[in-house]
């Protein structure tokens, strides 16, 4: 590189060069960043939300709101910006991979292998929404971020710069299902790819380092009879509640013609060392796992128990955790060849602190969670329920802007199903895009959510409640109409930001929506000031009201005898200082 003369520079272009040097990157990913359509969509046009009234589910009003916004999700996370910012506890994404295998589009188009500017494009996608939904987390929030080979290098640099390096929490291992069963577990492949990884960054690492997981001794307890998952804390339950009060523990037992109650159970326990062990072992099977441990039953021994019908171990791994229980997992066997057999694998999964074994998805297992049949590219929904239970905070926010299936929201679900103390709410992003088979919000994500609140067939009704929305658009230029055609259009965003949904009333000028806590005003002609007063007179609550102005006038005086009672904010006003900071 040719050496710059500063002969003949002035004083002014001397300052502007040490700028730029001052400015120049010393280390750190660099990429061209490529125009992106929706991102340059926003400078002639603001996104709003509005409600779809007939997808909305409501099985119990005094239950939080959850909800799914169809559209981009760039514009989706921006009008969450208005409405969450620093809201949010736990978000998951599971992104494009940008394998070139038609997973990732830009600006419409699949990105393939051989675009020359396949990472470029998928940076500059990323770097924009991680931008974005950095400012949605609250003071100790936590984002996991799925991905595999193609991108982890660059993903990994970019959260160190949009996150702080400082914030990095750990980078874990996740076995893939390419190592059952398919082709590239055989031996045609020099090296075959079996791991996947969630990526975990913090927005305050400082905040976060005295989390732990809510339950640190939960396990889940597997059914293979009826392939169903039971969610269950046995750090709270003694042997003897575990085998006299569960009743699945119960029935196991009387396989072996073995009959446990209070009357004795130490009887049971002291038989002798081989007989406890048993019982822990025959639990164990429905357990998931942690640190090798060798020992092994005699068989002899068992076949005692039930003759004829010895236990069988060759297939079981055993292990012993820190607090001495002992967990078992079957191993994956070699000489497998049928598909039908895989169902007898155990998928596993272990969070302890920052300590994360891996976790098998096997397509095969979840392919119908929530009563739809989506091959590709779903994650279990026991993943997301160990993410999400790590953050300790029983009623967390979580949004995953990248839903596909609804995954993230059946996790949610689920947790507040099993878990009396949980009280989760999620928010769900993602564009109804076609995969090929149909519509991915319109066949797969909706039915799914709608299946595991409302229950159908085999699936239990979990209840709960959902708002769909969807992102549309004004003009952005910031002339009166548009103004006013903004505010006119706020309303359901309003509603989002401050949780009341219930409407109380409604008229031209004004209307008023609450929730159990607090009620929300939006007055769109200055001139109802009276008459929204007078109304608001007869309710005992506090608002939080926002006022039509073209400028940002928040009509203090006219409220200086209720400011106990009322919160102000002008709008649209209020909404396009976020805009401005986004759209910049």
């Amino acid at each position: 590189m040719a050496k710059k003369d500063y002969t003949n520079w002035n004083r002014n272009d001397l300052i502007k060069e040490i700028e730029q040097l001052r400015k120049r990157k010393k280390y750190g990913l660099v990429w061209e960043d490529k125009p992106e359509n929706v991102v340059e969509q926003c400078k002639t046009e603001l996104p709003v939300l509005e409600e779809v009234k007939n997808k909305e589910i409501i099985t119990d009003p005094d239950k939080p709101v959850n909800l799914l916004i169809e559209g981009d999700n760039y514009h989706a996370l921006s009008v969450l910006n208005y409405t969450h910012k620093g809201k949010i506890d736990v978000i998951y994404i599971d992104p494009p991979y940008n394998t070139g295998n038609k997973d990732f589009v830009y600006n419409d188009q699949y990105v393939d292998k051989e675009d020359a500017y396949r990472h470029s494009k998928w940076v500059s996608f990323m770097s924009k929404r991680l931008e974005l939904a950095k400012s949605l987390l609250s003071k100790d929030g936590i984002i996991f971020i799925s991905i595999d080979d193609n991108e982890l290098a660059q993903l990994k640099m970019l959260c160190d710069e949009i996150f702080g390096e400082n914030n990095f929490v750990s980078l874990n291992v996740v076995e893939s299902g390419e190592v059952f069963g398919t082709k590239a577990a055989h031996a045609d492949k020099t090296f075959v790819k079996v791991k996947d990884y969630v990526l975990v960054y913090t927005k305050n690492k400082g905040a976060l380092k005295n989390k732990q997981p809510l339950y640190d001794a939960t396990r889940e307890l597997y059914d293979p009879h009826f392939g169903t998952i039971i969610e269950d804390d046995l750090s709270k339950k003694t042997i003897e509640n575990l085998l006299t009060q569960e009743k699945w523990v119960k029935e196991l037992f009387e396989q072996y013609k073995i009959k446990i109650n209070k009357k004795n159970i130490n009887t049971v326990m002291n038989l002798n060392e081989k007989f406890r062990e048993f019982i822990y072992l025959t639990v164990a099977d429905k357990l998931y796992t942690d640190q090798p441990f060798t020992k092994k039953l005699d068989p002899v021994f068992v076949k005692k128990l039930e003759p004829g019908k010895p236990f069988k171990f060759e297939d079981k791994i055993l292990f012993k955790t820190s607090a001495g229980t002992i967990r078992m997992y079957v191993r994956f066997k070699e000489s497998i060849k049928k598909s039908d057999d895989y169902n007898s694998i155990y998928t596993r999964c272990t969070l302890r602190g920052d300590l994360w074994k891996g976790f098998h998805t096997d397509m095969r297992n979840i392919q119908d969670e929530g009563g739809i049949d989506f091959k590709n590219g779903k994650k279990p929904i026991r993943l997301m329920k160990q993410l999400i239970k790590w953050f300790n905070k029983k009623d967390a926010v979580v949004l995953d802007f990248f839903a596909g299936s609804g995954s993230t929201g059946h996790a949610v679900i689920d947790l507040n199903r099993n878990i009396k103390e949980f009280n989760l709410r999620y928010i769900l992003c993602t564009y109804n895009e076609e995969n090929g088979n149909g519509k991915i919000i319109d066949k797969y994500c909706y039915p799914r959510l709608k299946n595991v609140i409302k229950g159908s067939g085999k699936i239990a009704n979990a209840g709960g409640n959902l708002k769909y929305f969807k992102t549309s658009f004004v003009p952005a230029e910031p002339t009166d109409k548009n103004k006013i055609a903004l505010t006119e259009k706020a309303t359901e965003m309003l509603c989002v930001k401050e949780d009341t949904f219930e409407e109380v009333k409604t008229t031209k000028q004004y209307k008023i929506f609450r929730n159990k806590k607090r009620y929300t005003g939006i007055v769109f002609d200055h001139q109802a000031i009276d008459d929204f007063k007078k109304e608001i007179v007869k309710i005992d609550g506090k608002f939080n009201l926002y006022i039509f102005s073209l400028g940002d006038d928040t009509f203090d005086e006219e409220f200086e005898d209720m400011k106990k009672k009322v919160k102000l904010s002008p709008i649209p006003e209020a909404i396009l200082r976020v805009y401005r900071r986004i759209f910049k």
